[in-house]
């Protein structure tokens, strides 16, 4: 299988170095720094005390890599009505692909019980995603991988256990396109399981996501700082309590180990992806982690009072640093 991957970040690299160091085929579509470190110096990754350089194709045009069996987009969800365009080379007529980002996904009223299968308008709001992409290629995706980009070209893996990319269908079930897909992640030591409600998975990461990643923006906090602070605790604990009852509303029951959730011991001093872009001056996933959530909360009328303030909160703040204009 030869699999193109869109983005050469921290989740793109971590998966692109394993695919390759396995003998998969990896087509990167990257650009700038990025693109030119591989070019000169490979890719080169760090994960659970192992320490490997391997040599993949890339380039910045889409053109160039040609027509792959599978694409996994690992770019930040603001760029992805660009990319949208931007990989129609890489697709031929079967070619699914996977966006790998956190919060709820473009694709979430495709094959939705009871729902019009429609892209949802605060990601997409053109509709340029559900042109480009189309949601029958699309296989939904949970990412658990704390990495980090150390310098162009260095991917680093932070977590003690193997990274996960959790894949499923947006119309439920399984199918062998996904299979065949989580078979060449499994052979390359990133987990891949196959679920078979995938809007699940997805709620129960982001009710991670949600609760902590914008504090983390306004605190300046790492996971076990604000799990070490009672008041930002509490903070977290409210808004994944909101964010249960606004799946709960969408018929999608999911559980919030609490316990777990207030023992600073359960957390690292990892900076989340959001807390990094934020850093870097970066577009964050706001729309998708925060808002998309809103939204819905509106639309089934559940009340979202404290994610309304650290939402209010985050968006002033990235609008007064340019990174957000939604």
């Amino acid at each position: 299988m030869r699999i193109g991957i869109v983005g050469a970040g921290a989740v793109g690299g971590f998966l692109a170095g394993h695919l390759a160091r396995a003998g998969t085929e990896v087509a990167l579509l990257a650009r700038g720094p990025h693109l030119a470190a591989l070019r000169d110096r490979g890719l080169t990754v760090e994960s659970r005390g192992e320490r490997w350089t391997v040599t993949v194709p890339a380039s910045d045009r889409a053109a160039d890599l040609g027509v792959v069996d599978a694409v996994v987009v690992t770019a930040k969800a603001p760029a992805l009505p660009a990319i949208a365009a931007a990989i129609a080379p890489m697709l031929g007529p079967d070619t699914p692909v996977v966006c790998a980002m956190n919060g709820i996904p473009w694709w979430y009223h495709h094959g939705r019980p009871g729902t019009e299968s429609r892209t949802v308008d605060r990601l997409d709001p053109d509709g340029a995603i559900w042109r480009g992409i189309g949601p029958a290629r699309a296989i939904g995706c949970v990412i658990d991988c704390p990495a980090q980009v150390v310098e162009p070209g260095l991917v680093r893996h932070v977590a003690p256990r193997p990274g996960a990319l959790t894949l499923g269908e947006p119309t439920g079930g399984r199918s062998d396109r996904v299979e065949r897909l989580a078979a060449v992640m499994e052979a390359a030591g990133v987990r891949a399981p196959v679920v078979g409600d995938i809007r699940a998975a997805t709620w129960s990461k982001l009710f991670v996501n949600i609760s902590r990643s914008p504090l983390g923006v306004l605190t300046g906090l790492s996971e076990r700082g604000m799990a070490a602070d009672p008041d930002t605790l509490e903070i977290t604990v409210a808004i994944m309590r909101e964010a249960q009852a606004v799946a709960r509303a969408h018929g999608i029951e999911v559980d919030i180990d609490e316990a777990r959730t207030r023992d600073p011991q359960n957390r690292s001093e990892h900076r989340s992806s959001m807390l990094q872009d934020w850093d870097l001056g970066r577009p964050m996933e706001i729309d998708g982690i925060v808002r998309a959530v809103q939204d819905f909360a509106r639309e089934a009328g559940v009340a979202t009072p404290t994610l309304d303030v650290v939402s209010t909160l985050l968006v002033a703040k990235a609008r007064q640093a340019g990174t957000y204009s939604g």
